[in-house]
Protein backbone atom coordinates (compact mmCIF):
# COMPACT_ATOMS: atom_id res chain seq x y z
CA UNK A 1 0.00 0.00 0.00
CA UNK A 2 1.56 3.14 -0.75
CA UNK A 3 0.61 5.51 1.77
CA UNK A 4 3.32 7.37 2.30
CA UNK A 5 4.09 8.37 -2.05
CA UNK A 6 2.46 10.85 -4.21
CA UNK A 7 2.65 11.37 -7.66
CA UNK A 8 5.02 15.15 -8.52
CA UNK A 9 3.31 15.34 -11.78
CA UNK A 10 0.01 15.62 -10.71
CA UNK A 11 1.18 18.98 -8.98
CA UNK A 12 2.02 19.50 -4.97
CA UNK A 13 -1.37 20.08 -3.91
CA UNK A 14 -2.78 16.72 -5.89
CA UNK A 15 -0.08 14.95 -4.71
CA UNK A 16 -0.44 16.06 -1.18
CA UNK A 17 -4.19 15.45 -1.10
CA UNK A 18 -3.52 11.59 -2.79
CA UNK A 19 -1.10 10.91 -0.17
CA UNK A 20 -3.47 11.88 2.75
CA UNK A 21 -5.80 10.11 1.18
CA UNK A 22 -3.92 7.22 0.67
CA UNK A 23 -2.99 7.39 5.01
CA UNK A 24 -6.38 7.50 5.96
CA UNK A 25 -7.42 4.71 3.89
CA UNK A 26 -4.28 2.94 5.40
CA UNK A 27 -5.55 3.98 9.24
CA UNK A 28 -9.25 2.80 9.05
CA UNK A 29 -7.75 -0.80 7.47
CA UNK A 30 -5.19 -0.65 10.07
CA UNK A 31 -7.89 0.17 13.42
CA UNK A 32 -10.72 -2.31 12.01
CA UNK A 33 -7.57 -5.61 11.80
CA UNK A 34 -6.80 -4.75 15.19
CA UNK A 35 -7.34 -6.87 18.40
CA UNK A 36 -10.38 -5.84 20.52
CA UNK A 37 -8.15 -5.32 23.32
CA UNK A 38 -5.99 -3.16 21.10
CA UNK A 39 -8.95 -0.99 20.15
CA UNK A 40 -10.26 -0.16 23.21
CA UNK A 41 -6.85 0.78 24.74
CA UNK A 42 -6.43 2.81 21.34
CA UNK A 43 -10.50 3.88 20.18
CA UNK A 44 -9.71 7.00 18.54
CA UNK A 45 -8.17 7.03 15.11
CA UNK A 46 -8.19 9.36 12.52
CA UNK A 47 -6.05 11.96 10.48
CA UNK A 48 -4.16 14.74 11.34
CA UNK A 49 -3.50 17.73 8.53
CA UNK A 50 -1.52 20.13 10.55
CA UNK A 51 1.00 17.18 10.92
CA UNK A 52 0.45 15.04 7.85
CA UNK A 53 0.16 12.00 9.61
CA UNK A 54 -2.26 9.80 10.78
CA UNK A 55 -3.11 7.98 14.59
CA UNK A 56 -4.45 6.07 17.14
CA UNK A 57 -4.82 7.74 20.45
CA UNK A 58 -6.34 7.00 23.85
CA UNK A 59 -8.26 10.11 24.45
CA UNK A 60 -10.66 11.69 21.99
CA UNK A 61 -8.50 14.96 21.47
CA UNK A 62 -5.46 12.86 20.27
CA UNK A 63 -2.62 14.84 21.73
CA UNK A 64 -3.66 14.85 25.88
CA UNK A 65 -3.57 11.13 26.34
CA UNK A 66 -0.67 8.47 24.55
CA UNK A 67 -0.96 8.02 20.58
CA UNK A 68 0.42 6.68 17.78
CA UNK A 69 1.75 8.70 15.15
CA UNK A 70 2.20 7.42 11.67
CA UNK A 71 4.60 9.87 9.74
CA UNK A 72 5.35 9.21 5.71
CA UNK A 73 8.24 11.28 4.67
CA UNK A 74 10.20 10.40 0.90
CA UNK A 75 12.57 8.41 2.38
CA UNK A 76 11.03 6.46 6.05
CA UNK A 77 8.29 5.74 7.23
CA UNK A 78 7.73 6.02 11.26
CA UNK A 79 6.20 4.58 13.66
CA UNK A 80 5.98 6.65 16.99
CA UNK A 81 4.22 6.08 20.34
CA UNK A 82 4.27 10.20 22.51
CA UNK A 83 3.45 10.95 25.66
CA UNK A 84 3.55 15.12 25.17
CA UNK A 85 1.00 16.54 26.84
CA UNK A 86 1.47 18.04 30.23
CA UNK A 87 -0.84 16.46 32.68
CA UNK A 88 -0.74 12.74 30.54
CA UNK A 89 2.98 12.89 31.35
CA UNK A 90 2.63 13.64 34.75
CA UNK A 91 0.60 10.91 35.14
CA UNK A 92 2.43 8.78 33.54
CA UNK A 93 5.95 9.55 35.20
CA UNK A 94 4.42 8.80 38.56
CA UNK A 95 3.27 5.44 37.24
CA UNK A 96 6.59 5.20 35.81
CA UNK A 97 8.70 6.06 38.99
CA UNK A 98 6.82 3.60 40.93
CA UNK A 99 7.36 0.59 38.81
CA UNK A 100 10.78 1.19 37.05
CA UNK A 101 12.05 -2.13 36.89
CA UNK A 102 7.89 -3.11 34.80
CA UNK A 103 8.59 -0.04 32.37
CA UNK A 104 12.66 -1.18 31.71
CA UNK A 105 11.36 -4.82 30.74
CA UNK A 106 8.79 -3.14 28.27
CA UNK A 107 10.90 -0.79 26.79
CA UNK A 108 14.01 -3.59 26.21
CA UNK A 109 11.81 -6.20 25.24
CA UNK A 110 11.43 -4.14 21.88
CA UNK A 111 15.29 -4.15 20.51
CA UNK A 112 17.51 -2.41 18.80
CA UNK A 113 15.47 -1.43 16.05
CA UNK A 114 13.29 1.00 18.35
CA UNK A 115 14.32 4.06 19.41
CA UNK A 116 13.61 6.00 22.95
CA UNK A 117 13.46 9.60 23.20
CA UNK A 118 13.02 11.53 26.75
CA UNK A 119 13.09 14.91 25.15
CA UNK A 120 13.55 17.95 27.76
CA UNK A 121 11.54 21.32 26.51
CA UNK A 122 11.18 24.70 28.18
CA UNK A 123 7.55 25.37 28.32
CA UNK A 124 5.57 28.52 28.32
CA UNK A 125 2.56 27.80 30.29
CA UNK A 126 0.21 30.79 29.33
CA UNK A 127 0.54 29.57 25.54
CA UNK A 128 1.58 26.18 25.82
CA UNK A 129 4.45 26.84 23.10
CA UNK A 130 7.54 24.62 23.86
CA UNK A 131 11.45 24.72 22.08
CA UNK A 132 13.47 21.99 22.18
CA UNK A 133 16.78 22.63 25.48
CA UNK A 134 18.03 18.85 25.51
CA UNK A 135 17.70 15.34 25.50
CA UNK A 136 17.61 13.24 28.71
CA UNK A 137 17.84 10.11 26.74
CA UNK A 138 18.11 9.70 22.58
CA UNK A 139 19.24 6.44 21.54
CA UNK A 140 18.18 2.72 20.95
CA UNK A 141 15.98 1.07 23.83
CA UNK A 142 18.31 -1.87 23.84
CA UNK A 143 21.19 0.61 24.53
CA UNK A 144 19.80 1.78 28.14
CA UNK A 145 20.09 0.13 31.44
CA UNK A 146 17.76 -0.18 34.01
CA UNK A 147 19.59 2.07 36.33
CA UNK A 148 20.25 4.75 33.70
CA UNK A 149 15.82 4.55 32.81
CA UNK A 150 15.01 4.97 36.22
CA UNK A 151 17.57 7.74 37.00
CA UNK A 152 16.21 9.54 33.74
CA UNK A 153 12.42 8.60 34.37
CA UNK A 154 13.23 10.65 38.10
CA UNK A 155 14.55 13.08 36.55
CA UNK A 156 11.81 13.59 33.68
CA UNK A 157 8.99 13.60 36.54
CA UNK A 158 10.57 16.37 38.51
CA UNK A 159 11.35 18.00 35.62
CA UNK A 160 7.91 18.05 34.21
CA UNK A 161 6.05 19.34 37.47
CA UNK A 162 7.85 22.80 37.18
CA UNK A 163 6.04 24.97 35.56
CA UNK A 164 8.98 26.01 33.10
CA UNK A 165 9.36 22.90 31.37
CA UNK A 166 7.85 19.99 29.12
CA UNK A 167 9.34 16.59 29.09
CA UNK A 168 8.11 14.63 26.32
CA UNK A 169 8.21 10.89 26.02
CA UNK A 170 8.53 9.11 22.42
CA UNK A 171 9.06 5.39 21.20
CA UNK A 172 9.54 4.87 17.62
CA UNK A 173 10.12 2.94 15.32
CA UNK A 174 11.67 3.61 11.38
CA UNK A 175 11.64 1.49 8.05
CA UNK A 176 12.51 2.50 4.75
CA UNK A 177 9.50 3.67 2.54
CA UNK A 178 10.56 2.04 -0.80
CA UNK A 179 10.85 -1.52 1.32
CA UNK A 180 7.02 -0.42 2.86
CA UNK A 181 5.73 0.53 -0.50
CA UNK A 182 7.01 -2.90 -2.03
CA UNK A 183 4.86 -4.48 1.58
CA UNK A 184 1.82 -3.57 -0.08
CA UNK A 185 -0.81 -4.93 1.99
CA UNK A 186 1.31 -6.63 4.09
CA UNK A 187 2.50 -3.82 5.57
CA UNK A 188 -1.81 -4.19 7.94
CA UNK A 189 -0.44 -7.27 10.18
CA UNK A 190 2.86 -6.08 10.44
CA UNK A 191 1.82 -2.87 11.92
CA UNK A 192 -0.47 -4.55 13.61
CA UNK A 193 1.69 -6.50 15.54
CA UNK A 194 3.93 -3.15 16.26
CA UNK A 195 0.81 -1.64 17.27
CA UNK A 196 -0.16 -4.55 19.65
CA UNK A 197 3.10 -4.22 21.13
CA UNK A 198 2.40 -1.09 22.61
CA UNK A 199 -0.48 -2.02 24.51
CA UNK A 200 1.03 -3.03 27.82
CA UNK A 201 3.29 0.50 28.03
CA UNK A 202 -0.15 2.45 27.35
CA UNK A 203 -1.84 0.58 29.82
CA UNK A 204 0.97 0.55 32.04
CA UNK A 205 1.63 4.88 31.81
CA UNK A 206 -2.35 5.80 32.16
CA UNK A 207 -2.29 3.49 35.22
CA UNK A 208 -5.18 1.35 34.06
CA UNK A 209 -5.84 -1.52 35.41
CA UNK A 210 -5.31 -5.01 33.21
CA UNK A 211 -8.18 -6.32 30.97
CA UNK A 212 -10.36 -9.08 31.77
CA UNK A 213 -9.23 -12.58 30.55
CA UNK A 214 -10.38 -14.15 27.40
CA UNK A 215 -12.94 -16.01 27.55
CA UNK A 216 -11.06 -19.32 26.25
CA UNK A 217 -8.26 -19.00 28.63
CA UNK A 218 -8.80 -20.74 32.14
CA UNK A 219 -8.42 -18.40 34.80
CA UNK A 220 -5.00 -17.99 37.13
CA UNK A 221 -5.34 -21.02 39.37
CA UNK A 222 -6.14 -19.91 42.90
CA UNK A 223 -4.05 -21.28 45.68
CA UNK A 224 -3.31 -25.05 46.17
CA UNK A 225 -3.69 -27.27 48.91
CA UNK A 226 -0.12 -28.03 47.81
CA UNK A 227 0.01 -23.80 48.82
CA UNK A 228 -0.72 -25.21 52.03
CA UNK A 229 1.15 -27.87 52.66
CA UNK A 230 4.08 -26.08 51.50
CA UNK A 231 3.13 -23.05 53.77
CA UNK A 232 2.86 -25.37 56.79
CA UNK A 233 6.52 -27.11 56.50
CA UNK A 234 7.32 -23.72 56.03
CA UNK A 235 6.13 -23.00 59.49
CA UNK A 236 7.45 -25.86 61.44
CA UNK A 237 10.82 -26.63 59.45
CA UNK A 238 11.53 -23.76 57.65
CA UNK A 239 14.48 -21.20 58.31
CA UNK A 240 13.55 -18.45 56.01
CA UNK A 241 10.78 -17.62 53.86
CA UNK A 242 9.05 -14.38 51.07
CA UNK A 243 6.10 -13.81 49.04
CA UNK A 244 6.13 -11.99 46.14
CA UNK A 245 3.97 -10.63 43.25
CA UNK A 246 5.26 -10.66 39.81
CA UNK A 247 3.74 -9.15 37.12
CA UNK A 248 4.57 -11.06 33.78
CA UNK A 249 5.39 -9.79 30.35
CA UNK A 250 4.72 -11.22 27.03
CA UNK A 251 8.60 -12.06 27.15
CA UNK A 252 8.63 -13.90 29.92
CA UNK A 253 5.46 -16.38 29.04
CA UNK A 254 6.57 -17.22 25.60
CA UNK A 255 10.14 -18.18 27.02
CA UNK A 256 9.11 -19.52 30.27
CA UNK A 257 10.80 -17.49 33.16
CA UNK A 258 9.71 -15.44 36.04
CA UNK A 259 11.51 -12.20 37.36
CA UNK A 260 12.34 -11.73 40.78
CA UNK A 261 14.40 -8.86 42.15
CA UNK A 262 17.83 -8.34 43.24
CA UNK A 263 17.08 -7.86 46.71
CA UNK A 264 15.73 -11.77 46.56
CA UNK A 265 18.70 -13.52 45.37
CA UNK A 266 20.71 -13.61 48.78
CA UNK A 267 17.70 -16.00 49.46
CA UNK A 268 19.03 -18.74 46.91
CA UNK A 269 22.85 -18.18 47.53
CA UNK A 270 25.22 -20.53 48.98
CA UNK A 271 28.43 -19.03 48.22
CA UNK A 272 29.72 -15.90 46.13
CA UNK A 273 30.30 -18.40 43.45
CA UNK A 274 26.70 -19.33 43.05
CA UNK A 275 24.95 -18.72 39.31
CA UNK A 276 22.20 -21.04 39.93
CA UNK A 277 20.09 -22.72 42.35
CA UNK A 278 17.54 -25.64 41.84
CA UNK A 279 14.50 -25.48 43.47
CA UNK A 280 11.12 -27.70 44.02
CA UNK A 281 8.04 -26.36 42.63
CA UNK A 282 4.21 -26.96 42.91
CA UNK A 283 1.96 -25.51 40.31
CA UNK A 284 -1.66 -26.49 40.32
CA UNK A 285 -1.61 -30.11 41.54
CA UNK A 286 2.01 -30.60 40.35
CA UNK A 287 5.41 -30.68 41.77
CA UNK A 288 8.19 -29.89 39.22
CA UNK A 289 11.70 -30.50 40.42
CA UNK A 290 13.63 -29.75 36.90
CA UNK A 291 13.08 -25.83 37.38
CA UNK A 292 16.17 -23.25 38.72
CA UNK A 293 17.04 -19.56 40.13
CA UNK A 294 19.47 -18.06 38.29
CA UNK A 295 21.68 -15.13 39.48
CA UNK A 296 21.35 -12.61 36.42
CA UNK A 297 24.52 -9.88 35.87
CA UNK A 298 25.17 -6.63 36.62
CA UNK A 299 22.82 -6.57 39.23
CA UNK A 300 22.56 -10.01 40.75
CA UNK A 301 18.52 -10.30 39.67
CA UNK A 302 16.94 -13.31 40.99
CA UNK A 303 14.82 -15.10 38.16
CA UNK A 304 13.04 -18.63 37.88
CA UNK A 305 13.60 -20.26 35.22
CA UNK A 306 11.05 -22.90 34.06
CA UNK A 307 11.30 -26.52 32.84
CA UNK A 308 9.15 -27.30 29.89
CA UNK A 309 6.11 -28.68 31.67
CA UNK A 310 5.83 -25.55 33.91
CA UNK A 311 6.15 -23.52 30.98
CA UNK A 312 3.35 -25.23 29.26
CA UNK A 313 1.34 -24.50 32.42
CA UNK A 314 1.98 -20.83 32.37
CA UNK A 315 1.28 -20.63 28.97
CA UNK A 316 -2.02 -22.08 29.60
CA UNK A 317 -3.36 -20.16 32.28
CA UNK A 318 -1.42 -16.47 32.16
CA UNK A 319 -1.52 -13.97 29.87
CA UNK A 320 1.00 -10.35 29.27
CA UNK A 321 0.20 -8.14 32.55
CA UNK A 322 -1.27 -10.84 34.40
CA UNK A 323 -0.04 -11.14 38.32
CA UNK A 324 1.65 -14.58 39.51
CA UNK A 325 2.30 -15.39 43.10
CA UNK A 326 5.84 -16.98 44.29
CA UNK A 327 6.06 -17.96 47.27
CA UNK A 328 9.21 -19.35 48.28
CA UNK A 329 10.46 -21.61 51.62
CA UNK A 330 14.19 -22.57 52.67
CA UNK A 331 13.79 -25.52 55.03
CA UNK A 332 16.19 -26.73 57.46
CA UNK A 333 18.54 -28.62 55.16
CA UNK A 334 18.67 -25.96 52.95
CA UNK A 335 16.69 -26.69 49.97
CA UNK A 336 13.90 -24.79 48.53
CA UNK A 337 10.41 -25.01 47.80
CA UNK A 338 8.51 -22.56 45.29
CA UNK A 339 4.62 -22.23 44.91
CA UNK A 340 3.36 -20.53 41.85
CA UNK A 341 -0.70 -19.46 41.81
CA UNK A 342 -3.07 -16.37 40.69
CA UNK A 343 -3.31 -13.84 42.73
CA UNK A 344 -7.09 -13.12 43.68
Amino acid sequence: MPVFMAFGWAGEDTALEFALSQMEVFIEALYHNLPRDTQAQFPYYGLDRASQSVYLSTEEDPTSGPYIAFSARPSVWELSFIVNDKAALKKAFSVATGRPATLFDYVVEFGAHWKLRIQQMEYDPDSKTSTHYKDLYNDATSAISDEQLAADIERASFLNGEDQWLVPLYLSRRRNSEKVSAMRVALIPTTVEDVNALVPLAKLLTGKARQAKKKARPAPPPPTSQDDQAEEAGQEEGTAEFTYISELLGLHIRRGFINLTPRHWPFFTVSARTETRPVTLLYGEQKDEKCAVWRLVPDDQARIVLSPAVHDWLEEHFEPGDPIKVRAIKKSDNSITLTLGGVE
